[in-house]
């Protein structure tokens, strides 16, 4: 009698189930209400109950699947609405030429240009094809730099500096230095200016600098504050030369190492009007680089040749039979010109690589 109520209690949440939606509530009570002797002597009964469980047969799903739009998304994963080509220029200085491919205006992936090839110089010489697909890894990953959250976006000026422009630039009369409190590096906040506004700014503070360095006045400041006397008198009274240009960055674009060189030859344009002297006595700012700024690369180079270090190319390699790497990871730092030495190798060229020495000596053990 126990086996028949439980049964029909079973077979009532069964064919509630088929006729509703079959909640967690319902089907734990269905479980709950069949017990093992019901599994023992009603088999087949039972396993009626569970008809609502038996998977659907299709024969052909590709025939009969009602929605295969996803079929046109998948095959078009990698289409793109229009494409842009632009100079990659990261601190590895080899400007290579990609392209950036945009769906619905996100640039969603980078690739070669593949166009290294049919360039030609004014006489007609076309460059060989070895040079593509000319791209590397870094380039590659450049639409996470695109898109990053520390990517900036805009002009920025600190709050406090942006202030002292904005109070007419102050300084001391004597000694030229503005007051601390409008540079606190590292401490102060950032504001969110134009492009206009920023351009201003950065012609307003070079002619301040110059007005402020420029004749003998200008000299004698600098002496107030400490400077070597060697330096002043080389900057010949001219307070463009006190205005420092450094290049060699990823901002400088397709010019790259010049740009800044260039501009800071454009100095002597405000020297002339500053001091009012003769376009040929007029002298521009002072070029600084990765070499003499911080010694990032190898000093002596520029020292000895006067170039910073693009005075070959690394195709040259090519037409040699001894390679002397000096100071550099080729392959790790110089992905898009690898293939050169690679090459190179595979012909039979030998090289000789001049590194520091990166192995740690024995260590001594302390007696017990």
């Amino acid at each position: 009698m126990d086996q028949e109520k439980t049964f029909s209690e079973a077979e009532r949440l069964s064919q509630k189930a088929s006729s509703a939606h079959l909640t967690r509530r319902s089907f734990l009570q269905l479980g709950l209400a069949s017990g093992t002797s019901v599994l023992l002597t009603q088999r087949q009964a039972f396993a009626d109950i569970f008809t609502f469980f038996q998977p659907v047969q299709v024969g052909n799903p590709l025939a009969t699947y009602p929605n295969r739009g996803w079929e046109r998304v998948y095959r078009d994963l990698y289409r793109y609405d229009s494409s842009f080509v632009f100079l990659c220029a990261p601190n590895d200085t080899h400007n290579c030429l990609l392209r950036a491919q945009v769906k619905n205006g996100v640039a969603v992936r980078i690739a070669p240009t593949f166009g290294y090839g049919q360039a030609t110089d004014i006489y007609g010489n076309q460059a060989s094809h070895r040079w593509d697909p000319r791209c590397c890894q870094k380039g590659l990953a450049l639409i996470r730099r695109f898109y990053g959250d520390r990517r900036c976006k805009y002009p920025l000026v600190r709050r406090g500096y942006l202030a002292w422009v904005n109070a007419g630039f102050p300084r001391d009369p004597k000694t030229g230095r503005p007051p601390e409190h409008y540079f606190q590096r590292g401490k102060d906040s950032w504001v969110k200016v134009d492009w206009e506004k920023a351009f201003d700014i950065t012609a307003q503070a070079m002619q301040n600098i110059a007005e402020t360095y420029s004749g003998p006045a200008g000299m004698e400041r600098l002496r107030l504050q400490g400077y070597d006397e060697a330096m002043i008198e080389a900057t010949g009274g001219a307070g463009v030369q006190t205005i420092k240009f450094r290049g060699g960055m990823p901002p400088l674009g397709a010019t790259r190492i010049f740009a800044q060189y260039r501009l800071a030859n454009m100095m002597a344009l405000l020297d002339a009007r500053v001091r009012g002297v003769d376009p040929s006595q007029a002298r521009g700012a002072r070029g600084w680089n990765n070499y003499s700024w911080h010694t990032d690369l190898p000093p002596g180079h520029p020292m000895v040749t006067g170039q910073q270090t693009v005075d070959w190319d690394l195709v040259a390699v090519e037409n040699a039979r001894l390679i002397i790497v000096w100071g550099m990871n080729w392959i790790t730092t110089k992905m898009p010109d690898a293939h050169w030495l690679t090459e190179a190798r595979i012909r039979g060229s030998k090289v000789v690589v001049i590194a520091a020495n990166t192995v740690q000596p024995p260590r001594r053990l302390m007696p017990h």
